[in-house]
This record gives structure tokens, C-alpha cells and sequence, in this order.
């Protein structure tokens, strides 16, 4: 198996340990009380968010640094949000918490440019506007979702777990990696040629126009649109190459 791969899952395999570890251990229990607000936070501006925890982000064009939170008025509290000094935004839970939402708590981002979307759990992160980059990298550990539009050269994508990355618009390369069951669906992301390594059952959707290089190993499967000139596949178990034309 592909060091990275194995790399990714034992990264998630420690945080849902940690997860545990708090859930269990002595960790401040919170209950949500019901009673929605919304409040406004401000940071420093970032060119990549990460994102911990069962939050529904959404992505907006706007001026970055103005972030909006509607949930719970005892839970928001304990949200943190704060720029790293290499500029990514992180939102997640304070540590030694354990946080039980009644309602739904949405952090809404605005973003001029930004390079990087990560999730680490249940959540999800969504953006209806396009991000426009030279090159862009999305990355999901556990069960949740992320939903973008992408116009850029060079686009990563890596699952490790049982999320879903769903993807639109462009690029001239597009490399993705899953370690679990996870989908990378991007039939909507046109590109002149793919890079797929696939470790265990998860499903890779693409349209491709040039070539297709992947290495599956496991039940796991690429299927493709277009007409790539160029199918380059290794693969040790069930998995294959399935044209969806």
C-alpha cells in the first residue's frame, strides 16, 4: 500500500483515538440549550481553512476575516477560530470538551483566495462560489462531506475514511487518493488527466480528457467520461477501470 495512504489513516486513526480519548475521559460535557443565535467573529486573513467537528461551513466570496456563527448560545463559546502563523483558519471545538448539539450550528466563511479546504470528522463544507487558483488541495479524515467548485491547474483530493468529496469546474491535473471507503465524486470537474490511487472500497468518478493513471488495491474503482487516449492501471483485488460513457 502507498506510504501516503497508510500515512492518512494512521493520522485518522490517532484523531478519532484522541476523539475517544475526550469523549470517555474527563472531558467538560456541554448540552446545547436550544436557543439559536448568531454572532460575528474577526481574524486574520488565511489561504486555507481546516475544520474540526460536526460544523456546517459554508464557503461565501467576500471579505475574508468576517466570519458569522448561527447555533446554540451555550455552545458558541466554546467554538474557537483562529488563523495558524503559516495562514490557515481553523475551526473546532476548545480542547477537553465534549459537545452535544440540539440544533443546527453553521460558521459561515468568506474567502478572496484561498489554496486549501480540510475536515477532520462529521461535518460539512460547502461553497457554491468558485475558487479560482493556480493550485488547490481538499482533504477529508471520517464520515463528512465536502461539496466545491474549483477552477485551477493542479487539484488534489484525498479521503481517508467514509466522506464523500464532490467537485466541479477545471483543472489540467487532478490526483486523489482514498484509504477507506470514501467517494470522490467529480464528473463535474472536467480535466485533462487524472492520478488515482485507491486503498480498500472507495470509488473514484471522473471526466477525464487525455490520460488516466491509477494503482487500486482493494474493491475500489474508477469511473471515468471522456475519451482519455491513455489508460495506465494497476490493480491487486477486484477493483477496475469502468468507462460510464
Amino acid at each position: 500500500m502507498n506510504k501516503k495512504i497508510l500515512l492518512t489513516s494512521l493520522i485518522i486513526s490517532l484523531t478519532f483515538a484522541v476523539n475517544a480519548q475526550d469523549w470517555w475521559g474527563n472531558s467538560k460535557k456541554i448540552k446545547g440549550n436550544g436557543n439559536v443565535v448568531t454572532v460575528s467573529r474577526s481574524t486574520s486573513d488565511y489561504n486555507e481553512i481546516s475544520v474540526g467537528g460536526s460544523f456546517d461551513v459554508i464557503l461565501v466570496k467576500g471579505k475574508e476575516g468576517k466570519l458569522k456563527i448561527e447555533g446554540e448560545e451555550n455552545i458558541i463559546p466554546y467554538i474557537e477560530t483562529e488563523v495558524s502563523s503559516g495562514g490557515t483558519l481553523k475551526i473546532k471545538y476548545k480542547k477537553n470538551t465534549n459537545i452535544r448539539t440540539t440544533r443546527r450550528l453553521t460558521v459561515t466563511v468568506p474567502f478572496k483566495d484561498i489554496e486549501g479546504v480540510s475536515l477532520g470528522g462529521s461535518g460539512k463544507i460547502t461553497s457554491n462560489t468558485l475558487i479560482k487558483t493556480d493550485r488547490f488541495s481538499t482533504n477529508l479524515g471520517g464520515s463528512g462531506d465536502i461539496t466545491l467548485k474549483v477552477d485551477a491547474d493542479n487539484v488534489k483530493a484525498s479521503i481517508g475514511g467514509s466522506g464523500n468529496i464532490n467537485l466541479e469546474g477545471r483543472s489540467n491535473e487532478f490526483t486523489c487518493s482514498i484509504a477507506g471507503s470514501g467517494s470522490i465524486r467529480a464528473y463535474e470537474l472536467k480535466t485533462d488527466e487524472i492520478n488515482v490511487k485507491v486503498a480498500g472500497s472507495g470509488s473514484v468518478k471522473t471526466t477525464v480528457k487525455s490520460k488516466i493513471k491509477a494503482k487500486l488495491v482493494g474493491s475500489g474503482s474508477v469511473y471515468y467520461k471522456g475519451n482519455p487516449t491513455h489508460i495506465d492501471s494497476k490493480s491487486v483485488g477486484s477493483g477496475d477501470i469502468i468507462d460510464r460513457n
